[in-house]
């Protein structure tokens, strides 16, 4: 990856064009990752249901966890 992703703004929109680029919805992704496809769109919005599959987005969609450290520091503190 170019840069790391640091706030949800840059997730948001790293994970859009991960989608367009794989042909993938929100929806197939739900059903690879085995979850409520809402889930997906809540933790596109980091909304607290959603938090918790943020990183398995991420894996799944290809992407290098150490590319996201930052942000992903800010939402493990969240509650």
């Amino acid at each position: 990856m170019e840069s790391e992703v640091k706030t949800l703004k840059e997730f948001q929109k790293w994970a859009k064009i991960q989608l367009l680029m794989q042909d993938k919805t929100q929806r197939a992704l739900a059903e690879e990752l085995s979850i409520a496809y809402p889930r997906i769109s809540e933790a596109l919005h980091g909304k607290r249901t959603g938090r918790r599959y943020i990183r398995q987005i991420i894996e799944k969609l290809g992407g290098n966890l150490e590319d996201f450290r930052e942000f992903l520091q800010e939402y493990d503190t969240k509650n």
